[in-house]
């Protein structure tokens, strides 16, 4: 299955938020909270300030089905939103991710959103 280079192609996860690390060089890491995740990007937060257009390396941890799965992934910053109490909001591109990667993101949002609507249909059914 191949996924579209168009990172806004992408199902986005907007409740997604988990601990992640972010690196400028890959040696020395950050604390950063990630959240809205699809397979072409995230957003993160830290107390780090960088510059739009930064590669970064970031640490995740991404839920697959029954179990985790750490990925080392590269990005690029597109956007930085307004800084929350000393704390920095950056939107992120990911750049030279695997075709495996994405598909692993990809349907992982996939297998939530199912779920959750499943749910939320046996709740109205009943």
């Amino acid at each position: 299955m191949e996924l579209s280079s168009n990172r806004r192609a992408y199902k986005r996860d907007i409740n997604f938020c988990n601990d992640g690390k972010v690196s400028l060089d890959g040696v020395i890491w950050h604390d950063a909270m990630v959240f809205d995740i699809s397979a072409g990007g995230m957003k993160f937060i830290t107390n780090i300030l960088f510059d739009i257009d930064d590669a970064l390396w970031f640490e995740l941890e991404v839920p697959d089905f029954l179990s985790k799965h750490e990925m080392v992934v590269k990005g690029k910053i597109r956007r930085q939103e307004d800084d929350e109490q000393g704390k920095f909001v950056y939107g992120v591109s990911f750049e030279d991710m695997t075709e495996s990667m994405k598909v692993s993101i990809d349907e992982n949002i996939m297998f939530k959103d199912r779920t959750h609507h499943s749910k939320k249909n046996k709740l109205l059914s009943d």
